[in-house]
């Protein structure tokens, strides 16, 4: 076991091709974001942390690029964007948004983005993906009309929902009330489907993109306790699970919307997927009591965990972090 927290920590050579971030820029051949733009398909993790943006990382976010272009993003967390310019990704080639649920670290970057597209004079639709509403939390729709309806935050923007408008957001919203697999949309050769999770009050949704030769599955927050979600999982490439709680967090409050690491790891193991990215990493601020409830107060203890019912491929995401998923492009 010590060798494999070792090796996990180490983060050792995998069946995929992985680039950490080294401070280059995009253009340098050595960086992780040069190795996700010459890929057929990589995804890059442009927010690895949660609330509090522990040791400086952006919150969840998650891009798959696709033949060098940024096609499709997985939530938009605080610092996301600020890491897919860094990522050299060119906005107005995004092609759909998915949203998992409507937690300010999952969502607080998406004005930002859709500003920066009006400002770059984006002339097409944007698909934007999100869970249905309930007594505590509007629907897609609501909060994007609450956001840049005449009467929001952002009125100036209220284009963004005139189907008539050149770049507007064709929004699509999804059912949580069952829980079953949903076809979401088909872009080029990427199939996109979601399927509701388990995360307390807040309507929450898991996606799962296929493509020629790939799988990705995108977690989000939850508690882990539905077992239909290993059939929606099933033999994924790459699994990103939500790791924000040490194994020591049993008794905290956010025990009961997410799942612990053991949990996650009997998660993964259900499913079959073949390599599990541990994202969504929170800590305190230094000398916090509570600070032995998160994920990054130990790491070992974290891997551990996981891997005491997960046997297969293990990392801890970092930002910017890039994971090619198909072969190498001549784009």
């Amino acid at each position: 076991m010590k060798t494999k927290i070792r090796a996990a920590l180490a983060l050792s050579a995998l069946p995929w091709v992985i680039a950490y971030p080294d401070g280059a820029s995009a253009a340098n051949g050595n960086s992780p974001t040069f190795a996700c733009q010459e890929a057929k398909a990589a995804l890059q993790i442009l927010g690895s942390s949660g609330p509090l943006n522990a040791e400086g990382r952006a919150s969840t976010s998650y891009v798959l690029w696709r033949m060098g272009r940024p096609a499709i993003i997985v939530d938009l967390g605080p610092g996301s964007v600020a890491n897919l310019v860094r990522a050299g990704g060119k906005l107005t080639e995004l092609e759909a948004l998915l949203i998992s649920h409507l937690h300010p670290d999952h969502v607080s970057d998406l004005p930002g983005l859709l500003w920066d597209e009006d400002i770059l004079g984006r002339a097409n639709p944007l698909l934007i993906v999100g869970p249905a509403g309930n007594a505590d939390f509007p629907d897609i729709g609501s909060f994007l009309d609450r956001l840049f309806g005449a009467q929001g935050a952002f009125p100036f923007m209220h284009d963004l929902l005139d189907s008539h408008s050149s770049f507007h957001l064709e929004i699509k919203m999804i059912d949580t009330s069952r829980s079953q697999r949903v076809p979401v949309a088909e872009l080029n050769d990427l199939a996109i489907s979601a399927h509701p999770v388990p995360h307390g009050k807040a309507p929450s949704l898991a996606y799962r993109i296929d493509g020629s030769g790939f799988s990705v599955v995108f977690a989000g927050d939850q508690s882990g306790t539905d077992p239909q979600f290993a059939s929606f999982a099933k033999n994924a490439d790459v699994l990103v699970l939500h790791a924000a709680l040490s194994p020591q967090a049993d008794g905290h409050p956010f025990a009961k919307v997410i799942g612990l690491p053991r949990s996650l790891g009997a998660l993964a193991a259900a499913t079959g997927a073949k390599r599990v990215v541990l994202s969504h990493l929170m800590a305190l601020p230094t000398g916090d009591p509570a600070a032995v409830n998160f994920s990054l107060a130990d790491r070992q203890a974290l891997i551990a965990a996981v891997q005491s019912v997960y046997h297969g491929d293990l990392t801890l995401a970092s930002d910017l972090e890039c994971i090619v998923l198909a072969g190498l492009s001549k784009h």
